[in-house]
C-alpha cells in the first residue's frame, strides 16, 4: 500500500462493479472524510449514495482523435478555479464506453489527469465499470493511472507510464522504464541495441484478432486506426485521416487496394492476385503489374512513407503499427461483452455495451466500396466477412431489446427491435421480438399484423417449423397476461447465433 505523497496530486484509477457499491464507497471513504469532494459523471442519478458536490459532466471530454487535450484540460482547470475547496474530484468512466477509439482516449484522458493532478495537487479518481470494460480499455486503464485505489488504500501501479512514454517514446524506453520501476537498480538504463531496433520487433497485427496485447505499445503518434463499418477511414500520423485523393492517384483504387490487403493481414497478397483483383479486363499481365506500381506508390503516399507497404518477394502487404484499432476488433468485444452481460441478467450493463456498439455500426463492412470490387468473380474476399457482421448487427439490436424490455422499456425495445427488423426483414427473432415489445404495451393487433409482416417477409426464405415457431410465440402472447406484461420466454432459438 502507498499513501499519496504530498509533493504530486494522485492519478488513480478505481476498478469495481458499479452495482458493488459497498466497494465503491469503502474505497472512497478516506478521500470523503477530508471534505472538497466532487463527483462528474455522465449519468447524475447513478450515484445517489456518494456524498459528493455534483459538477456537469464536462462536454470537452475525449469523445474523438481530434479532440485537443489543451480544452480539455482547461476545461478541469475551470472547475477547480471556480470551487477552490476540492481535494478530490472523482470521474465516472463510462463516457470511455460511449465514444469510439475508447482504448486511445483512456490514455489520452490519463495524460491529462496527470497533468492536472501535478500543476493543481487535486486527487482525480477515475472510476471504471469491471462488467461494461472490454480487454483494450483495461489494457490502457493499465497504461494511464499511477495508482489502484481500494478500501486497503492507495497502490502503486507498476505498469503506469509517464505521459512523454506514450506520446512519443520507444517500446524500448517504455519497457525500461517499467523495468526500473520493478527492479531498482535499473532505474535510468534503456535497452539499447547496436543495429536498428525495429528490425528486431514483431509482426504486424493481422486483419482481426489485433495486435498483441502489451504494456508498453507503440506511441499514439505511430498507431493507426482504422474504420471498416460503413465507410472506409483511415487515421494515421497523429490521427490525421488519410487523403486517397493525392494528385496521381485513383482514389478508389487506392481504397480497394487498402481494404484487400487489410482483409489479408501479415500473409499479404502475390503481385499477380493484386493486379487481378484490381484490373480483371487488363490487355496483358505486364499492364496489370505497371499498374500495380503506381497504384502502391500513390497508396504509400496517402499512408505516410514507403514503409507502410512492405514487400516480400512477390507479395505485399500493409505494416500496420503495433497496437493500431480497428473498429471491427471492438465492435466484436462489445457484443461478446453484452451478450455474456445479458445472459447473466445484468440488463443495465448490458445496455450500456450495447449503446456502445451501436455507435462502431455505421453500416455494412467497406460499405462505399463499388461493387465491382466488392462482389469481384474473381475472388470472394469481402462478402461473406460482411455478412457475418451484419448478422451481429442485427443480434445486436434484438438482444438490446431483450435488455430494454427486461428492464420496463418497452418503446426503447420496440425501436431497437424494429432497427433488427429493417436489416433483416425475414429473422424470425427480430420479429418475435417487436412482438413482444407491442403485447407488452397492450398492442394486441399490432402484435399480429408483425407476424403477417414476418410470414409475407419469410415465405421465400424460412422453412415451415420456422414460420409455425413465430406463429407459436405469438399465440403464447395472447395466452399470456393481459395487463401488458409480456409472457416468460419458451426458450432461446439463436443460442448459437
Amino acid at each position: 500500500m502507498l499513501a499519496p505523497p504530498d509533493s504530486d496530486g494522485t492519478n488513480a484509477a478505481l476498478f469495481a462493479s458499479f452495482a458493488d457499491t459497498a466497494f465503491i464507497d469503502a474505497s472512497l471513504s478516506a478521500w470523503q472524510d477530508r471534505g472538497g469532494f466532487f463527483l462528474m459523471s455522465p449519468d447524475a442519478s447513478q450515484w445517489p449514495g456518494i456524498d459528493a458536490v455534483r459538477l456537469p459532466f464536462a462536454a470537452s471530454l475525449p469523445d474523438s482523435p481530434e479532440a485537443a487535450s489543451d480544452t480539455i484540460l482547461a476545461d478541469l482547470h475551470r472547475h477547480a478555479a471556480e470551487n477552490p475547496g476540492m481535494a478530490c474530484l472523482i470521474v465516472d468512466m463510462g463516457w470511455s464506453l460511449n465514444v469510439v477509439w475508447g482504448a486511445a482516449m483512456i490514455e489520452r484522458w490519463g495524460s491529462i489527469v496527470e497533468n492536472f493532478v501535478q500543476s493543481r495537487q487535486i486527487a482525480v479518481i477515475s472510476l471504471y465499470d469491471t462488467e461494461t470494460l472490454v480487454e483494450d480499455q483495461l489494457a490502457a486503464a493499465f497504461r494511464s493511472h499511477r495508482y489502484f485505489a481500494s478500501p486497503s488504500g492507495l497502490h502503486e501501479n507498476p505498469h503506469w507510464l509517464p505521459p512523454a512514454l506514450i506520446a512519443t517514446a520507444t517500446v524500448e524506453e517504455q519497457y525500461g522504464f517499467l523495468l526500473g520501476r520493478i527492479v531498482p537498480e535499473m532505474a535510468g538504463r534503456a535497452f539499447s541495441r547496436r543495429h536498428n531496433p525495429a528490425l528486431a520487433r514483431g509482426a504486424t497485427p493481422n486483419w482481426v484478432p489485433g495486435a498483441r496485447q502489451g504494456l508498453a505499445r507503440p506511441t499514439s503518434a505511430q498507431r493507426w486506426h482504422i474504420h471498416c463499418l460503413g465507410s472506409l477511414r483511415v487515421f494515421v500520423a497523429g490521427n490525421a485521416p488519410v487523403d486517397w485523393a493525392i494528385a496521381g492517384a485513383a482514389p478508389k483504387k487506392s481504397r480497394a487496394l487498402f481494404a484487400y490487403l487489410l482483409t489479408h493481414g501479415d500473409k499479404g497478397c502475390h503481385t499477380d492476385t493484386l493486379g487481378e483483383f484490381l484490373w480483371p479486363d487488363a490487355e496483358s499481365e505486364e499492364a496489370k503489374r505497371a499498374r500495380l506500381r503506381h497504384t502502391l506508390a500513390m497508396l504509400r503516399k496517402s499512408l505516410g512513407g514507403s514503409d507502410t507497404i512492405l514487400r516480400s518477394g512477390e507479395s505485399y502487404r500493409l505494416n500496420i503499427p503495433e497496437g493500431s484499432w480497428i473498429d471491427i476488433q471492438a465492435f466484436e468485444q462489445l457484443c461478446r461483452r453484452g451478450l455474456s452481460l445479458l445472459r447473466h441478467r445484468d440488463h443495465r450493463a448490458a445496455i450500456r455495451v450495447y449503446e456502445a456498439a451501436e455507435r462502431l455500426y455505421q453500416g455494412d463492412l467497406f460499405a462505399d466500396l463499388p461493387v465491382e470490387y466488392v462482389q469481384s468473380e474473381f475472388h470472394d474476399w469481402c462478402m461473406p466477412r460482411r455478412i457475418w457482421l451484419h448478422d451481429m448487427a442485427v443480434k445486436l439490436h434484438y438482444d438490446h431489446a431483450r435488455a430494454l424490455l427486461a428492464m420496463g422499456r418497452p418503446r426503447e425495445a420496440q425501436e431497437q427491435a424494429q432497427e433488427a427488423v429493417r436489416l433483416d426483414p425475414a429473422n424470425a427473432n427480430a420479429h418475435i421480438e417487436v412482438m413482444r415489445c407491442f403485447a407488452a404495451q397492450g398492442r394486441h393487433d399490432a402484435t399480429r399484423r408483425q407476424f403477417y409482416l414476418y410470414q409475407q417477409a419469410a415465405e421465400q426464405f424460412a422453412d415451415p417449423d420456422e414460420i409455425a415457431h413465430v406463429r407459436a410465440e405469438m399465440e403464447a402472447l395472447f395466452a399470456g397476461p393481459r395487463d401488458g406484461a409480456p409472457k416468460a420466454r419458451s426458450g432461446n432459438r439463436d443460442a448459437k447465433a
